[in-house]
């Protein structure tokens, strides 16, 4: 999938939607590399073996609960730290991950976020639009 520019998409937003600042579009841009990072099993999978430990999880552990080969797991642990959700602690030869819970808690705010903006718009379309239908029957009783 083609990626559009940053000017393209501040355009565009800027056409369509008068106001929404360049902040709205980079954090767009973030939260759209979370909920990518998240949409994957295998990063799930991780998630979850990563969060029951509260001191950090070293990598060879992670490998040895999964399935999958070390290259695999190194792509999938990059994606998560990329997009934020991971932090990284060397310990000797050693690296050791702990679940970012704080950005976890960003992204299920901002998805609540959405959907109260989203109740309200509907909200306001079904007033707007009962507000037309009175209009037009006191329109025809005159």
């Amino acid at each position: 999938m083609n990626e559009v520019g940053q000017s393209e998409l501040e355009s565009i937003a800027e056409s369509c939607c008068p106001g929404l600042s360049a902040a709205a579009v980079d954090a767009a841009r973030r939260w759209a590399r979370v909920f990518k990072a998240l949409a994957d099993p295998t990063r799930l999978l991780i998630l979850g073996l990563v969060a029951k430990n509260e001191g950090g999880v070293c990598e060879c552990n992670i490998v040895d609960c999964t399935p999958l080969s070390q290259p695999t797991i190194s792509y999938h642990v990059k994606v998560l730290k990329e997009a934020g959700l991971l932090d990284c602690e060397k310990r000797g030869l050693w690296c050791y991950y702990a679940l970012r819970k704080d950005v976890l808690r960003q992204a299920a705010a901002a998805l609540g976020e959405m959907g109260r903006v989203a109740d309200l718009e509907r909200a306001l379309r079904n007033e707007e639009v009962a507000l037309r239908q009175a209009s037009a029957r006191g329109g025809q009783a005159g």
